[in-house]
């Protein structure tokens, strides 16, 4: 019969050799991530990039700032006439930021900033925006980059139960760079902490009607939650992943407009976002 060694030393040296291997190997993973970076950034800096690539590239960026300075322009005079106009009433939209519609395209600075603000930094990644006047002119200036529509309350609720997420802050991390930790929003305890004595929402039932309904609660439940991460449609590297990245691209090709009064065009965002959940 086999005897459990129960030497009070022993078990406290294997927990210490235990403890020096984990640290040992937390440490060479993070050496490999930093060297695999510093390998990226030393490949994309001596790339050869051919004549022709440059010149479209810089036609494209030429092309961009030209509807930027547009738009700026027509807001503008737009904005110094008397507008005698009815109030529109604020709706609700769902913006999500999709792949340069031009590769090598460099986002002009006024554009990146409305896309900052708008927490929409990734790819694939969308948020709830009640749309008002004012926030029309910015949405024209990311038009290019960004897919938008009204939701439906079934793809609000089906956002919210596959994708939600917020950022709390881990008391126990000692980094302050690791004490923010964002999580899967699926316990209504965590609503009720955050909400329950000053709104009286106590369930992520109360978050969904608040955001779908355009409730006076809007805001701060909206920058309370994390953008939604959502999947890409075409996913894989091989050669037959490739091939559908190209015709999925083709078959939802859109012509950017010029103009200066061009509308935001909303798209059937319930389909769309079926795709990419």
């Amino acid at each position: 019969m086999a005897v459990l060694n129960s030497n009070p030393e022993i078990l406290l040296r294997k927990r210490k050799n235990n403890d020096r291997k984990r640290l040992e190997k937390q440490e060479q993973a993070q050496q490999r991530r930093l060297d695999r970076d510093s390998k990226r950034k030393h490949n994309a800096s001596n790339k050869f990039i051919r004549a022709e690539t440059l010149i479209s590239n810089n036609k494209s960026n030429e092309l961009e700032n030209k509807r930027i300075s547009k738009i700026l322009k027509h807001e503008k005079q737009k904005n110094e006439q008397i507008s005698t106009s009815k109030e529109v009433e604020p709706k609700l939209l769902f913006i999500i930021r999709v792949p340069n519609h031009i590769k090598g395209l460099r986002i002009p600075k006024k554009a990146n900033n409305v896309l900052e603000l708008l927490r929409l930094t990734k790819q694939n990644t969308g948020v709830f925006v009640k749309v008002t006047p004012a926030l029309l002119p910015l949405l024209k200036l990311i038009s290019p980059y960004i897919v938008a529509g009204t939701p439906s309350l079934n793809s609000v609720r089906q956002l919210f139960n596959k994708r939600a997420s917020v950022t709390i802050i881990d008391e126990n991390e000692a980094n302050e760079q690791d004490k923010l930790k964002s999580i899967k929003l699926n316990n209504n305890q965590l609503v009720e902490d955050k909400f329950g004595d000053d709104l009286g929402i106590i369930c992520i039932e109360d978050i969904i009607h608040e955001i779908a309904t355009l409730g006076e609660n809007f805001k701060a439940l909206n920058n309370w939650l994390d953008p939604f991460h959502l999947s890409a449609p075409v996913s894989g590297w091989n050669a037959i992943s490739k091939l559908h990245r190209i015709q999925y691209a083709e078959e939802h090709k859109r012509k950017i407009s010029m103009a200066a009064n061009a509308q935001l065009q909303e798209i059937d965002i319930d389909k769309f976002i079926e795709e990419q959940n």
